[in-house]
């Protein structure tokens, strides 16, 4: 099935054909850096031939048209210069020279300026009547997203369709806090960041649902979580079966180098 088809092209198990069965898989990404992988795993499973349509504001960082897959875009109610004060504030932040007292203040600001715009990106998603009817009509198999932006797993989970994650990590623990042993500062500050980041989703979620609905329950519904992880700067950890290791933060698919010479054994290869 689709949901498979994801992990094995990831791991490079499946070969450069694949079935004669095609599927339809709806995207729906974070803007910035995270859109660069799902972006690449569109493009392939579209070319591939299956069916992709990928859900995007019409304002973004990153975001746009591909060649194999289908573009739907929404109205939001923000402009581009919000999203270029984000970007200026967020370089401004990594280059200038802060106290850590004015960086926790200043990472801090960022965080809720972040989940403003990501509140009102899903907000404008999901009350487009047009545009829910259209995906509601499509009947996909699968949603390709990343967590981070919750949009993606709400609406899976409204959908009632099997989610595929694909992440570098999230700062909220979905299991028991009694089953793992953590250090006590770096467990309070996640349960902090992950209440600044996701706490208004909730709300979000059960308006959408018209029930009560909890952001663990949504997450914890994952079919498949493509994992991002830099081998080099990561513990080892017990992984539940449905979780792949994909390697790699945020890497693009390159082009092949072109051959600037030949000899009887083989090509030589110029690298940029």
């Amino acid at each position: 099935c689709l949901i498979m088809t994801m992990p094995c092209l990831m791991v490079g198990v499946v070969g450069n054909e694949g079935t004669d069965w095609t599927g339809k898989l709806l995207v729906v990404p974070m803007d910035g850096s995270h859109w660069t992988g799902l972006k690449a795993v569109a493009e392939e499973l579209g070319r591939r031939g299956h069916k992709v349509v990928v859900v995007i504001p019409e304002v973004s960082m990153r975001l746009g048209a591909g060649k194999h897959y289908v573009t739907k875009t929404f109205p939001v109610p923000y402009g581009q210069d919000l999203i270029d004060q984000m970007t200026a504030q967020t370089s401004q932040h990594i280059t200038g020279f802060m106290s850590l007292l004015e960086q926790v203040s200043e990472l801090r600001n960022q965080m809720y300026f972040v989940t403003y715009l990501m509140i009102s990106t899903s907000e404008s998603l999901f009350f487009n009547q047009e545009l829910m009817g259209f995906l509601m009509e499509q009947k996909f198999d699968a949603v390709l997203t990343d967590p981070a932006m919750p949009a993606g797993a709400i609406l899976a989970y409204n959908l009632s369709l099997p989610a595929v994650y694909m992440l570098r990590g999230m700062p909220c623990g979905l299991d028991s806090k009694a089953t793992r042993v953590l250090n006590v500062l770096v467990s309070i500050l996640e349960s902090s960041v992950c209440k600044v980041l996701y706490g208004s989703f909730e709300d979000l979620a059960s308006r959408v649902m018209n029930r009560p609905v909890s952001m663990v329950e949504i997450l914890s519904s994952g079919a498949v979580w493509l994992l991002r992880y830099d081998f080099t700067a990561e513990f080892p950890k017990p992984l539940m079966p449905n979780m792949v290791l994909i390697g790699g933060l945020n890497c693009a698919i390159t082009s092949p180098l072109k051959p600037v010479s030949t000899t009887d054994k083989g090509c030589v290869l110029q690298s940029k």
